[in-house]
């Protein structure tokens, strides 16, 4: 007999929720199988069997599960396990999900076990139990949640949702980020600057191109992880730095369940396209809630995305572990004159940058900034970033 050890899938955290189990109970796995989906504060993760063996579940579905604990027994032969489910030791209680037994049976059927993530979208979009029950499903992840609420059913559920004040608990999620948020607002000293790029010849030379402002954004920093290795540095004792082998640029990915930042690794040698069919992913992954754990590692620089219309500034924390956040904000029309004195308009945008004053200064911060603002408003850099 072993026990099937539930690993610690990142620093974050301490445990974690077992959303559901992918074998039957009993049932015959390998080594390297999938056996259980568990949910962290950042992803959905796989549990997979490191032998072969007869699987008995120690915990239930929906159960939170620590870090470095069995949630299962693997056993040689039914023989074994038989002679175990005879033995006093069967006799513990098993892991049974929070909240499980209050609710109870209802006419729709039983309630299903939520993930965090799933109840806090729900409680948040006036989902009720009986439309969670109608889903039939044992256990409910987010993207259930979610796909009740692209039907239209988070309206049909605020209808009937009493006039009363409600109190609405923070997510494992955001709860995560408040404390990165904190941590950095109370350790790191940070300063800010920005400058205007000029969006003329990326709208001249991008034609029909299937890559968009963001992407080459992400070109143009890793282009610059040589000449400006500090922006891409690990803060480490006794004030050193611990300088990044490669321009992994880590996106903010926000589709409504959650602040993601996932890494696009290597950006400065892959091709643009590539890039592009990563971002796409992520963002299908951060609507579904799916992501795995080293889509986030290995993050050297943060691009913070603040475009949606009419953000024209736009200063975000730098995160613990890295020296420097760049910023890009909406795009907007802006009145300029020629040579001449004639007055025209001319796509423009704001790149920004927040650093750590401690390891950055303003004029390294104004260099970067200009650095990249050249490489935007050229239609030969454009043409090498993309090519």
């Amino acid at each position: 007999m072993r026990e099937l050890l539930l690993p610690k899938f990142n620093n974050n955290d301490e445990d974690c929720v077992l959303v559901d189990w992918t074998v039957d109970d009993g049932a015959e796995v390998f080594a390297d199988e999938v056996v259980a989906e568990v949910e962290t504060a950042k992803a959905l993760e796989e549990l997979v069997a490191d032998t072969d063996g007869l699987l008995h579940q120690l915990v239930e579905a929906g159960a939170r599960c620590e870090f470095g604990r069995p949630v299962g027994l693997l056993f040689d032969s039914h023989q074994e396990r038989d002679d175990y489910l005879a033995s006093p030791a069967a006799a513990a209680v098993t892991t049974a999900p929070e909240g499980e037994g209050e609710a109870g049976d209802h006419d729709g059927g039983p309630d299903p076990v939520l993930s965090d993530a799933a109840r806090t979208l729900a409680q948040d979009h006036g989902i009720r139990p009986e439309q969670l029950r109608a889903l039939g499903k044992r256990v409910v992840k987010a993207s259930d949640v979610q796909r009740l609420i692209d039907q239209g059913s988070a309206e049909q559920g605020a209808a009937g949702a009493s006039a009363e004040a409600a109190v609405v608990s923070l997510s494992r999620r955001q709860r995560a980020v408040a404390a990165v948020v904190s941590e950095a607002h109370r350790t790191i000293p940070a300063a800010f600057a920005a400058i205007a790029v000029d969006l003329t010849a990326f709208r001249a030379t991008r034609g029909g191109a299937p890559y968009g402002l963001v992407e080459l954004l992400v070109k143009a920093i890793a282009a610059r992880h040589a000449d400006f290795p500090l922006f891409f540095a690990t803060p480490g004792a006794d004030h050193t730095l611990v300088l990044a082998s490669a321009a992994n640029v880590g996106v903010t990915v926000d589709v409504g369940t959650g602040l993601f930042i996932p890494v696009l690794k290597d950006a400065a040698h892959r091709p643009i396209g590539d890039l592009t069919d990563d971002l796409m992913d992520f963002r299908v992954s951060a609507l579904r809630q799916n992501f795995r754990e080293d889509e986030f590692a290995d993050e050297a620089i943060t691009l913070s995305l603040h475009n949606d219309p009419d953000v024209i500034l736009a200063a975000p924390i730098v995160h613990p572990g890295r020296t420097c956040v760049v910023t890009l904000c909406a795009e907007r029309s802006e009145v300029a004159l020629t040579e001449d004195g004639v007055p025209f308009t001319r796509p423009v945008t704001t790149v920004a940058v927040t650093y750590d004053h401690r390891y950055l200064n303003g004029r390294d911060a104004v260099r970067f900034l200009t650095a990249v603002k050249q490489d935007l408003e050229s239609a030969d850099a454009i043409a090498r970033l993309a090519g």
